[in-house]
């Protein structure tokens, strides 16, 4: 008898399902099922690659277990099945769980599922309490990385009537973030919110600025990217035309240089610590800037935003990898980061 074959779904962004496809299917020779604006269904014995490999892949549901239906107890009695027989597989065990049950960027999906999650954990917490004795909310687990024994149960509401459960260790390739959403907190006088996205990019390239290093932020103005430099401690060289909007106090102004020059033809003298970049040009400009200054050996590390065009965005795509590949450096990375929105972040750096 045929064994079955495995299934994944994977999330995106939604409405970038097609760009997602169209990423695993090039680099990678997997061909998926698009589901809905944010989801792809992939089959088959070849293994996914890692989230942190893709660009567009945001979270993994090994195993997915659809269920369709409108009535809110039928959906919790679905999930409370598989649950208790997980917890009867793992009855010898001791591992840590926790609990994602969300919507993406769908108002009824998510007033879904808030009420499934209460229900779900309330249940649990009736009816099977040593299993809920090991439970660790979504905010405690992210503060350490999870073991490769915890579990995670999610719970992904497509819509009003349908939902993909899944229950899978971490020793899968998983986001401890719920969706593999890294959802950035507004910081007090941030003159724009590209603050959030430079402050996720550090995070996802696993380093950031420290006290004394040396940043130049190309297109600067208002002054999102170069208030996050700063807040770090590094000391910044502002470069565009247009006005800055940083906070009043010596706090941040004194490590800020503002240069009144195009960021499009801009180099410093020496190298520097940082070359940020979220200029509003083409994508292909912004390449071209990135190309000249890593072949001249500018920077140590750099984080590089690209408008994709609208139209037919894998090729700008492909040259983007394509100039990362030929450097080599220990760490590069293209990532749609959560507080992207149709771009791409480009990240770099010499040291491992």
């Amino acid at each position: 008898m045929p064994q079955p074959q495995p299934t994944q779904l994977v999330l995106a962004r939604p409405g970038y399902a097609e760009l997602l496809l169209e990423e695993f299917q090039e680099r990678w020779q997997l061909r998926g099922t698009k589901v809905s604006p944010a989801a792809v269904i992939f089959t088959g014995r070849q293994p996914l690659p890692a989230l942190d490999a893709s660009i567009f892949a945001r979270q993994y549901l090994p195993a997915p277990t659809a269920f369709s239906g409108t009535e809110l107890q039928a959906a919790v009695d679905f999930i409370l099945g598989k649950i208790r027989v997980m917890s009867k597989r793992a009855n010898r065990q001791s591992g840590r769980w926790t609990l994602h049950t969300y919507a993406l960027d769908h108002d009824e999906a998510t007033k879904r599922a808030i009420a499934i999650d209460k229900a779900v954990l309330n249940a649990i917490k009736a009816g099977m309490p040593d299993l809920y004795l090991r439970y660790i909310s979504p905010t405690e687990h992210i503060k350490a990385p999870p073991l490769r024994s915890d579990i995670l149960i999610q719970v992904y509401v497509a819509s009003s009537d349908e939902l993909w459960l899944s229950l899978a260790s971490f020793a899968s390739p998983l986001s401890p973030f719920i969706g593999g959403n890294l959802r950035m907190r507004e910081r007090q006088g941030a003159p724009s919110r590209s603050a959030r996205k430079l402050e996720e990019a550090f995070v996802v390239l696993g380093r950031s600025p420290v006290p004394g290093e040396q940043a130049v932020d190309l297109g600067a103005a208002p002054g999102g990217w170069t208030f996050t430099l700063a807040r770090h401690g590094a000391q910044v060289t502002a470069v565009d035309h247009g006005a800055l909007e940083l906070p009043p106090g010596k706090a941040i102004a004194e490590r800020v240089t503002h240069l009144k020059k195009d960021g499009l033809t801009f180099k410093p003298l020496q190298p520097v610590d940082w070359l940020c970049c979220d200029m509003l040009v083409g994508s292909r400009a912004t390449l071209r800037i990135l190309g000249e200054w890593l072949e001249q050996d500018l920077m140590q590390c750099f984080v590089v935003n690209i408008k994709l065009p609208q139209a037919k965005p894998w090729p700008v795509i492909k040259e983007a990898l394509a100039l990362l590949e030929h450097q080599g450096w220990p760490v590069m990375k293209i990532k749609h980061l959560y507080h992207d929105r149709r771009e791409i972040t480009l990240m770099g750096s010499r040291e491992p």
